[in-house]
């Protein structure tokens, strides 16, 4: 049965079809990060019969209620599937999210995930620049048991640069966005329509502890250098 799976003071996890849940939400977000289903998904998800109208549906849904669109994909992931993103927001760049340890598939050498940011710019006092790399350092493989997980270093860093309020992730996985936003000390709502998925979230974020992330960001707030 879809609804409110579970909530903390961070965090809220909802189970069904971000199609259906999210007009029902009033909320307005800073940012959507987010990891859809990919055009060439292999592993067996709710959505990759028509990933292309699953994405356009939902950022429709969201057009109005948000910033910025953040949407990682896969290294051999067709970028046309991008095309789903509304023509309201610009793009402002490409973010390569780098492996400390590459593996194979197939022929192609894997040791990246590309982020795509569109929308508003966001802006930071006492910051220069946004960066547009980060490499992992955790060389220990799959970090939750999801077929196509996320490197949580990665999305740690996506979050920080371009999520800073809210921030909702309406194809949550196993909850990797929740949980950075948790990290940080950010609010974050997400929504997956799998309910094994919405366990391994809700566990994930119940586990979640004040981390180095954390301090960092919250010594920058005491010191002005957010604009939130």
């Amino acid at each position: 049965m879809s609804g409110l799976y579970y909530k903390d003071s961070h965090v809220e996890i909802w189970h069904g079809d971000a199609r259906e849940i999210l007009p029902a939400l009033d909320r307005e977000y800073n940012a959507v990060i987010t990891d859809p289903v990919w055009p060439n998904a292999t592993a067996d998800l709710v959505g990759r019969d028509d990933p292309q109208g699953l994405l356009t549906e939902t950022l429709k849904l969201l057009e109005k209620r948000t910033k910025r669109i953040v949407i990682q994909i896969g290294f051999d992931s067709d970028p046309r599937f991008l095309l789903s993103v509304p023509k309201s927001f610009p793009f402002i760049r490409t973010c390569w999210l780098d492996c400390a340890r590459p593996h194979y598939k197939g022929l192609l050498l894997a040791g990246v995930d590309i982020a795509y940011v569109f929308g508003e710019t966001p802006k930071r006092q006492g910051w220069v620049v946004l960066p547009g790399m980060v490499r992992s350092t955790d060389s220990n493989g799959k970090e939750s048991d999801h077929p196509c997980p996320r490197k949580l270093q990665h999305v740690h860093w996506l979050v920080r640069y371009y999520g800073q309020g809210l921030v909702c992730d309406p194809f949550l996985g196993s909850g990797t966005t929740l949980r950075a936003a948790k990290d940080l000390d950010l609010q974050a709502i997400g929504v997956e329509v799998e309910e094994r998925f919405c366990e391994i979230a809700a566990r994930r974020c119940n586990e979640a502890q004040p981390s180095m992330y954390h301090l960092l960001e919250s010594s920058e707030r005491q010191g002005g250098l957010l604009d939130e």
